[in-house]
């Protein structure tokens, strides 16, 4: 027996499946704790063992640090006597060179075009880790295809693990889980071979028996889809999304529109990404309804456009809207800023006209959309938020009181001292069964709207900005009702900015202690004293740059012109 056969070796169930199978395209995934990354160890070193040095291996995952435990466990494997050894440190592209001349690469691939690097190179596995991790999953897998071949003959696969939850989730289900049953190979559209093997906590034997506390940890997560996702697999549960989207809440039936009501077109260019359109009609409240949709896709391959003209997108908008019966109504139509964008003229060499010049000739005229991010995510979240009208009766059923936290703001508290936030009392509620009376979000979205229902709710918020998603995702149905949002913007209001804990204890420390007392009078003083001198600043256009508190009692004391404790000496 080999060093590498004997050091490891799969578990009997779904680790063997996945490790032997010989399909062009494998995805393991599901559960925390089913051994997927050790398999894909595994397969790299079961090539590198039977093919020697025509074995170039690719292993890939979001950031270095993510490699920590596949480092690990490949040092622990060599001081076994595995036949490598592994050069890189932590925070660079790490290589384990064996005896025989294979080679197994670990790259951090967190950006498209970081894979570029590697595109002219020849793998024979390629092996992406954490799949679901990449919001760009979908193009990744297309571009690493094309390293994979082996002039010396060897199989050549694409090897894939994950979780549910994260950015490229939604794109995985699309690709594999949905295609076809668990263990049921299906043929991808340019004719290769695929298979989705689910993997589960109970079929990583070893693990259950050295930690098996492991388990009951999972069972205590708190958060039902975090549970659901890493516990049950399930695919359908969304971690970590930037919006709070629900099909109970926010889809509705087709419903006829009313005449007389405003109605919107809303457009995300596209050519090489899908374009996205959406059409809206508003009710009395103001509330929008998502009446119909176009996307520019294959219906194939996530995040993927047809790449169709203006002129075909343009005339394609007025077949749909005559076959829906919009065509005598006035629609106000909204373009994203890239629609103004002069396109190259590829017939006579020099600048085009726009899209929005093109849909122009063809009697249809947008009118540029704020582009602004920031606001528009807040505008987008607002009109999701359901207003639930019961919760403190809710509360007071569950034992819990009134709360308003220095820090949280205003929530609930429970006997243990537990703070509770609204929507985990709605959590706590659902679970014992309790009717939740709610306003209907001021969007609604109608069920025909598939890809708006399958994109918005799986979107993430960008890692290095939590006002913003990433937009590397699926994200063109978000940003074409966006604009409608921004149209009819909602008056929202501004949330206080949460202290620092360390704020806060200063402030409590510097508040007088003793009502009536001479240091209060003192700090009274102070305060009137300082306001005396910023409004003497608003007269002449100095700037002391000082503001007292909104909210500070000044008692009987003179603001504007009188006389202060500190000016006794006239000056």
């Amino acid at each position: 027996m080999s060093a590498a056969a004997y050091l490891w070796a799969p578990q009997e169930g779904p680790q063997t499946y996945a490790a032997t199978c010989p399909a062009d395209e494998i995805f393991f995934g599901g559960t925390r704790g089913g051994g997927k990354s050790d398999c894909a160890i595994g397969r790299q070193l079961r090539g590198a063992e039977v093919y020697g040095s025509a074995w170039n291996g690719l292993m890939i995952r979001r950031k270095f640090k993510d490699f920590a435990e596949i480092r690990r466990r490949i040092d622990e494997l060599i001081s076994a006597g595995l036949p490598a050894t592994r050069t890189g440190g932590d925070q660079q592209t790490n290589h384990i060179r064996f005896e025989s001349g294979a080679i197994i690469t670990l790259a951090a691939i967190k950006t498209l075009i970081q894979i570029d690097d590697y595109l002219g190179h020849q793998y024979t596995e390629v092996t992406i880790d954490e799949a679901p991790s990449f919001p760009f999953i979908a193009s990744l897998i297309d571009k690493v295809k094309g390293c994979l071949r082996s002039p010396h003959g060897v199989p050549c696969h694409l090897f894939m693990t994950g979780n549910p939850g994260g950015p490229g989730a939604n794109s995985v289900k699309m690709l594999y889980i949905k295609k076809a049953a668990p263990n049921t190979p299906f043929r991808t559209p340019e004719g290769s071979t695929a298979i989705f093997i689910p993997s589960s906590l109970a079929d990583n034997k070893v693990l259950c028996q050295r930690d098996p506390g492991y388990v009951r940890r999972l069972q205590s997560i708190k958060d039902p889809a975090l549970r659901a996702a890493w516990l049950l697999g399930d695919w359908d549960a969304f971690i970590g999304q930037a919006f709070d989207f629900s099909q109970d809440y926010h889809v509705v039936p087709i419903l006829p529109i009313p005449r007389g009501a405003p109605m919107y077109m809303t457009f995300d260019w596209g050519f090489g990404a899908p374009f996205s359109v959406g059409w809206w009609w508003v009710d009395g409240d103001g509330r929008v309804y998502r009446c119909a949709e176009w996307y520019g896709w294959d219906g194939v391959t996530p995040n993927v456009g047809l790449r169709l003209e203006d002129s075909r997108i343009a005339q394609g908008i007025k077949d749909r809207e005559e076959r829906l019966e919009f065509s005598g109504r006035n629609i106000i139509r909204l373009g994203s800023h890239d629609s103004w964008n002069k396109k190259p003229n590829y017939e006579g060499g020099g600048q085009g006209p726009s899209t929005a010049e093109v849909f122009t000739r063809h009697g249809i005229f947008l009118i540029k959309a704020d582009p602004s991010r920031h606001l528009k995510i807040r505008q987008f979240r607002e009109r999701l938020k359901v207003e639930y009208l019961n919760l403190d009766e809710i509360a007071k059923m569950l034992g819990l009181r009134p709360y308003v936290h220095e820090l949280l703001g205003p929530c609930w508290i429970d006997g243990a001292g537990n703070h509770i936030l609204e929507r985990k009392l709605v959590e706590m509620a659902r679970q014992e069964r309790m009717q939740l009376q709610y306003v209907r979000p001021m969007m609604q979205v109608y069920s025909r709207c598939r890809d708006f229902i399958r994109t918005v709710p799986s979107l993430c918020v960008d890692e290095t900005d939590v006002e913003d998603i990433d937009t590397e995702q699926e994200d063109h149905c978000y940003d074409d009702a966006a604009q409608i949002c921004m149209a009819r913007p909602l008056s929202m209001e501004e949330p206080r900015p949460k202290k620092l804990q360390s704020d806060a204890h200063i402030d409590k420390m510097e508040r007088p202690t003793m009502r009536g007392s001479y240091e209060e009078e003192a700090y009274r003083d102070q305060i009137v004293d300082m306001r005396f001198w910023e409004h003497q600043g608003r007269r002449t256009g100095a700037d002391y740059g000082y503001m007292p508190p909104d909210d500070f009692d000044y008692g009987d004391r003179p603001i504007d012109g009188g006389r202060t404790y500190s000016d006794v000496d006239g000056r």
